[in-house]
């Protein structure tokens, strides 16, 4: 959970895969630019499995990375930054996983299992046919049987799991930590619908028949309740968790639903009812596919706007929305991508349609600094006599007790690298100051600082700066709640 956008313009070009077939794994070193924050990366594996190369965004003329031998994909689980590996549901339903440092890829268990969940893209959870939960991954194989049979996982990003079951005509959540087997809480819902979850942040939110509900993961405690006219068919979050995007049987509209008044607040009008909504990972966009169409309608949500509709299939991974704000469409044999704003086309990849797309962000392809490798070199003159390690270089002139200087930089002082950890980007203050009092870490709490773009006042949650991008990652984490880390000050 970690991301923020450049602005860059979009040049892509095809890349043919008959000159690329039959190597093994590699790694090409980007271009020697000094980018800002992780790179912005695209990964694309054969739709029938075999090959897989990683391209730089958006100049896709370059391959960063490839290896073969990959499974066959289907949609993407979660991405680990830390060790370089994207966790995956491959073709055949098995978890798989591209590991970027190793080179290599492969199943990560020959277990059949069901909704297959990771919150850190190395470890993943799944169900068996007699309702056990397992777990593959670093940690080890776990299994666990709870009262009834699971329906759902979901790994927090505390390593705790959440399970989901049913008994007598309700739901049950209950929270444990693997490896333990104990549960440590639970909460009854009413009985929930197979498809209808979400979860963001510190929030899972739950369909059951034409009602609303949440459960807060830290203290598992149900929020209040959201009644619609009609029975709920699909839900989405926003990336921060701040709202909630419901689409019920007979309305042409989404209703949107505020975290924290709990309640709705709001709706977008569309043309036809969706069928299907794909959230921007960066809170940028919804894209809604209207019912048995093949096209995706762009919905700018810092204003609720409907930009506009565009042609593509819906596959599990496309249209996406791209780092940089581009809408990334399946038309026929080609991948189309299209500015956000003005849905005019800004690049086409030829064939780009035979592989699985998948976007992401990465400062792991970067090459190494060679300063790293130097040997340390002490200032002062040569002297073939061995000198104690404490004591100081003089020239044999120095007068003794004279004190020794060392030289002044007379070069100018480089600004020193910050980085900050952002959690939201709002545009109500009070919701803004809210989502902050909730975010601790160690002895620090979340703040919010303003921006203005296009006119309009932006409430940012952050945390720093931090001297470096390790620490900001730490912090990050111990926050416990949906996050990215951008290179500079807030």
């Amino acid at each position: 959970m970690r991301f923020t956008p450049l602005a860059l313009a979009l040049v892509l070009a095809a890349c043919g895969p008959a000159d690329e077939r039959g190597a093994p794994a590699t790694q090409t070193t980007p271009s020697a630019t000094a980018p800002r924050g992780p790179d912005n990366l695209m990964l694309r594996i054969s739709r029938v499995g075999g090959e897989a190369r990683v391209y730089g965004y958006p100049r896709l003329d370059t391959v960063v990375w490839r290896a073969v031998g990959v499974p066959a994909p289907q949609r993407v689980l979660a991405f680990d930054d830390e060790a370089g590996i994207i966790t995956y549901v491959s073709a055949a339903g098995l978890a798989a996983r591209v590991e970027f440092r190793l080179g290599s890829a492969g199943l990560v268990s020959k277990s059949r299992l069901t909704g297959l969940a990771s919150a850190d893209g190395s470890t993943t959870y799944g169900i068996a046919a007699d309702g056990a939960v397992e777990r593959s991954g670093p940690r080890g194989s776990w299994r666990w049987k709870p009262p009834m049979p699971a329906r759902a996982v979901f790994p927090q990003a505390d390593a705790t799991l959440l399970v989901l079951g049913e008994r007598r005509g309700e739901s049950v959540v209950w929270r444990i930590r693997p490896p333990s087997t104990r549960i440590a809480d639970s909460v009854v819902l009413p009985k929930v619908d197979h498809s209808l979850r979400t979860q963001v942040g510190d929030r899972l939110y739950l369909g059951s028949g034409s009602t609303l509900t949440g459960v807060r993961t830290r203290t598992m405690e149900r929020t209040s309740t959201i009644d619609f006219d009609d029975s709920i068919e699909l839900l989405a979050a926003t990336p921060s968790g701040d709202r909630v995007f419901v689409v019920t049987q007979k309305d042409n509209a989404i209703q949107v639903v505020d975290r924290y008044r709990e309640r709705r607040t709001g709706e977008i009008a569309l043309p036809s009812r969706a069928s299907d909504l794909r959230i921007d990972a960066l809170g940028r966009y919804l894209l809604a596919r209207p019912a048995g169409r093949d096209s995706a309608l762009v919905i700018a949500l810092g204003t609720n706007r409907v930009v506009g509709a565009v042609a593509t299939s819906w596959r599990s991974d496309l249209p996406f929305v791209a780092p940089d704000g581009g809408i990334a469409l399946a038309q026929g044999r080609d991948v189309v991508v299209m500015d956000g704003e003005t849905l005019h086309r800004t690049a086409n990849v030829v064939g780009g349609a035979a592989d699985f797309w998948y976007p992401f962000r990465w400062t792991g392809f970067r090459p190494r600094d060679a300063r790293l490798d130097r040997p340390v070199e002490f200032g002062g003159p040569r002297d073939s006599t061995a000198r104690r390690a404490d004591s100081a270089v003089r020239s044999d002139s120095t007068p003794r007790g004279t004190p020794v200087v060392a030289p002044r930089d007379t070069a100018a002082p480089s600004r020193a690298t910050q980085f900050t950890v952002s959690f939201a980007a709002l545009l109500q203050a009070d919701k803004a100051h809210e989502l902050a009092s909730e975010i601790h870490a160690g002895n620090e709490t979340a703040r919010v600082v303003t921006a203005t773009r296009d006119g309009a006042t932006i409430y940012r949650v952050v945390l720093g700066p931090y001297s470096s991008r390790e620490e900001a990652e730490r912090v990050g984490r111990e926050a416990h709640q949906s996050y990215w880390v951008y290179e500079g000050g807030p």
